[in-house]
């Protein structure tokens, strides 16, 4: 009898020795899917901290004509293709904070709406030039960029509708001096995005122009250097004889 019981008893801890070393596994399996779990929410939190500080602008995109005479030479500026309201600056209110997005996410139609029609992370804006002179004459035209911080302009890129024509997407030169990014053309200089010309442009004539501003996030230099960047944007129009 006293032979049984032992035999009990030593069962007994042998169990309790198999469960501890049973418990103490699990416990050494859910820490590691813990640290895991807490590994991948740091890095969404990263992420999500990218997306919301990478981009902050000025509130405006500013068109002007530096010559304005509505006599014998002059052109004028409006958000409509009826030209109501002709003014020689228009000053588009754009969106104010970005993060970097694809290119190919942008709607193919973002051409097609008058005035400022920003998505929640590109800047969209279309308006209209006119001949209101009596003559016909030339303009150059320019997108500017000025008081960039934390290189932003790495990763920038203008998209320039002109007459629902085919788009151009500017870019700046590859970082290691290789030449263009992939499906861009490089940018005019190290302050201006793009530059133009508009010959033989007859009384009551219109260009129309739209024009699109993203960061690009296949771009290899957007990283997060860029967070809290900054960028003026401008577009200037010049009579030219």
């Amino acid at each position: 009898m006293k032979k049984q019981i032992s035999q009990s008893g030593n069962e007994r801890r042998f169990n309790l020795l198999k469960r501890t070393a049973h418990e103490a596994r699990n416990y050494r399996v859910r820490m590691k899917l813990l640290g895991i779990l807490l590994a991948v929410l740091v890095s969404f939190t990263a992420i999500v901290y990218v997306a919301a500080a990478l981009y902050e602008q000025s509130g405006s995109f500013t068109i002007s004509i530096n010559k304005y005479e509505m006599t014998k030479y002059g052109l004028s500026l409006s958000e409509s293709k009826e030209m109501t309201r002709p003014t020689s600056n228009l000053n588009a209110k754009i969106t104010e904070k970005m993060t970097n997005i694809a290119g190919e996410t942008i709607p193919e139609n973002v051409n097609m709406i008058d005035g400022a029609h920003n998505g929640r992370d590109y800047i969209a804006y279309t308006f209209y030039v006119q001949n209101a002179g009596e003559v016909a004459v030339s303009y150059d035209y320019e997108v500017n960029m000025s008081g960039t911080t934390n290189g932003l302009d790495e990763a920038i890129r203008l998209r320039l509708y002109i007459n629902d024509g085919e788009p151009v997407t500017y870019a700046k030169t590859k970082s290691d001096g290789t030449g263009a990014e992939p499906g861009t053309a490089e940018f005019y200089s190290a302050t201006v995005m793009a530059r133009g010309r508009m010959e033989a442009f007859e009384p009551t004539q219109k260009t129309k122009f739209t024009v699109v501003v993203w960061i690009e996030g296949n771009d290899p230099d957007c990283i997060d250097w860029m967070i809290g960047g900054k960028m003026k944007l401008d577009m200037n129009i010049s009579i030219v004889h």
